[in-house]
């Protein structure tokens, strides 16, 4: 599936995800916006985003960070238009050697792994196609994340650094703390448009953000609770988060309700187990 459409003052969405039986798997988003694209979807569908592109005026790519679904077609574009990437210094060797993601066979299928492509250093502001973008450290999904902010318009193209709706599972690299702290300062900057890697659009999103911070705060406080009663882990994440099997074997083991749990208490400063050291897996 291959959706372009215009949704905002000239910002043009791009939704991309393959399909199974009819239904869509995973969607990435991308957003051209004046003379920026950020991020680049999955590579399965490079060429249409290619084709898409051609004869508009854009002149940058921005990847949000270096996983799989947002920097798909980087190697395309760059070859077919000569333009720069620009990332997070963090990202640029994910980028340049795509095959340092370790991708899973769920990942392959769903996204296909990236080209190698040659990305700069992103400066804490970006001018492209007449609109002024600040940079912003984001991390916690995952630690090269960067949120685009357009002041003018108070627009925030936030990647994956905030994704819609109540997690049930966890990838075991993500840090709640840091999460926590970039959902506070997306509050700090209060953008009016809140632009998303899955495609969703926030309006006013301050109030979507407040309730996903209660909601790890909450579960977190319950999941430690539980702990200091006698339960373990696994215990816990059967009495929170029930049902987690099929996302369990669909991506052999990356995505668990137990990664969740064990990221509440090492947020609570309790648990017996330590983040993976980096670099990770993406999404």
């Amino acid at each position: 599936m291959f959706r372009a459409e215009t949704i905002e003052d000239g910002v043009v969405r791009i939704v991309m995800s393959r399909e199974l039986f009819g239904k869509e798997l995973y969607p990435a988003a991308c957003y051209l916006v004046g003379g920026l694209l950020v991020d680049t979807g999955i590579a399965h569908l490079r060429k249409k985003l290619v084709s898409f592109l051609k004869g508009k005026p854009f002149e940058a790519i921005v990847n949000t960070h270096a996983h799989e679904d947002h920097m798909g077609a980087n190697a395309l574009l760059q070859e077919t238009f000569q333009i720069p990437i620009y990332a997070h210094p963090g990202a640029l060797p994910v980028i340049a050697r795509p095959g340092r993601l370790k991708l899973l066979p769920y990942q392959k299928f769903y996204f296909g792994l990236p080209a190698p492509a040659h990305a700069e250093p992103i400066a804490e502001a970006l001018e492209a196609g007449g609109r002024r973008f600040r940079v912003h450290p984001a991390p916690g999904h995952s630690p090269d994340h960067v949120l685009l902010h357009e002041e003018d318009r108070g627009w925030l193209f936030c990647g994956d650094a905030f994704i819609v709706g109540q997690d049930r599972v966890f990838r075991g690299s993500y840090d709640l703390a840091e999460i926590l702290g970039t959902f506070r300062r997306i509050l700090d900057l209060a953008p009016e448009t809140m632009f998303t890697g899955m495609g969703t659009v926030l309006k006013r999103p301050a109030a979507k953000v407040l309730g996903k911070i209660a909601q790890y705060e909450e579960a977190a406080e319950k999941a430690a609770d539980l702990f200091r009663t006698g339960l373990e882990e696994k215990q816990i994440s059967r009495k929170l988060f029930p049902g987690d099997g099929m996302v369990r074997i669909v991506t052999t083991g990356d995505f668990t309700a137990l990664k969740l749990v064990r990221a509440f208490l090492r947020y609570k400063g309790i648990g017996t187990v330590s983040p993976p050291a980096l670099p990770d897996r993406m999404s």
